[in-house]
């Protein structure tokens, strides 16, 4: 019973280190760049990226003043 318990805690620890909020991605893409409607100077992203270890598709909006502040933005937020 002790064994069964710590391998279910160990499943469960493993399992939030791999969320895709923790993902890592070398490949994005800004898909759209639309003037921000709240925040004046900046800009509305759609920013796609490949997740590197299982090679989904994610699609993250941010709103940023550069492509380059946006992309940066993007990988903070995990992809």
């Amino acid at each position: 019973m002790r064994y069964s318990l710590a391998a279910i805690l160990l499943a469960i620890a493993v399992s939030d280190s791999v969320s895709p909020a923790h993902a890592m991605c070398s490949s994005c893409n800004i898909q759209t760049k639309t003037p921000s409607a709240k925040e004046p100077g900046k800009f509305d992203y759609r920013v796609s990226c490949i997740i590197d270890e299982s090679g989904d598709e994610v699609n993250t909006v941010v709103t940023a003043a550069t492509d380059e502040e946006a992309i940066e933005m993007t990988k903070k937020k995990g992809c």
